[in-house]
């Protein structure tokens, strides 16, 4: 995915290899998601960005796009993937999600 393609403070839902995944660009830093919330699979690209959480749309689930982890209860996480920048691209390895 070319970096100029998402505007700071937002966010794209893309599938890479069948993997539905939420690329978030919050100021020089790009976060990776699952893009289906761990309660109904709803996609959490037709939620809203507050901070650093993402709301899903379906039932307000809350989680932080740094680490997964669902806002109220921490033990519930959804994956989470590495991601770099080269050369005005971003990458992201879906294999080693957290």
């Amino acid at each position: 995915m070319d970096e100029n393609s998402i505007q700071d403070d937002s966010f794209e839902g893309v599938n890479l290899n069948g993997t539905h995944v939420l690329i978030v660009k919050k100021g020089e830093d790009i976060y990776a998601l699952s893009n289906r919330c761990a309660h109904m699979e709803c996609l959490l690209s037709k939620g809203t960005l507050e901070g650093y959480t993402i709301k899903c749309p379906c039932h307000d689930w809350k989680f932080d796009i740094r680490t997964g982890e669902f806002v109220t209860a921490k033990e519930i996480k959804i994956p989470v993937y590495q991601t770099k920048t080269s050369e005005g691209n971003i990458y992201v390895n879906i294999k080693e999600g957290r």
